[in-house]
């Protein structure tokens, strides 16, 4: 009985985290759009919009590991693990070649310096985490093969 306790509280302790980051991530943005002076372009508006797509997939795994502490499931299973790696590694490729095509999409465009630099770590980190947070979806919906690399 202490056992299944104790799962029950670490995957509470797991979603208080969740829900704790999304609260963060919102709060400084607000904080952002609070501060800015200038107003916002398509870009603004499209990191807003992605920051918000990362923001629900937060939330949603906060969801997740509650009604899974109610349950009584443990907060990382051996699937869960499997799951978490294989995305990671296909998040991985995937954001090599991105990143490429975005090095070389934005020498297409006249953006000065600075900003280029910006650009292209807020596109490839932003990017980088929707790859992850789809593939997780699906692989957590689909499964995986052990058979497969």
């Amino acid at each position: 009985m202490l056992e299944i306790n104790n799962i029950n509280m670490k995957a509470k302790n797991l979603a208080i985290v969740k829900f704790t980051v999304a609260a963060l991530i919102l709060g400084l943005m607000g904080y952002w759009i609070f501060k800015t002076t200038k107003p916002f372009n398509e870009f603004a508006y499209g990191t807003i919009g992605v920051m918000l797509v990362i923001v629900g997939f937060v939330i949603y795994s906060g969801i997740q590991a509650l009604n899974d502490a109610k349950s009584g499931l443990k907060p990382e299973d051996e699937l869960s693990k499997k799951i978490n790696q294989k995305a990671a590694s296909m998040a991985f490729r995937i954001s090599i070649y991105m990143w490429l095509v975005g090095l070389f999409t934005l020498d297409i465009f006249s953006v000065d310096s600075v900003n280029k630099a910006k650009l292209v770590i807020v596109i490839g980190m932003a990017g980088m985490t929707l790859v992850f947070l789809f593939i997780r979806l699906y692989l957590s919906r689909v499964g995986i093969d052990d058979n497969k690399n």
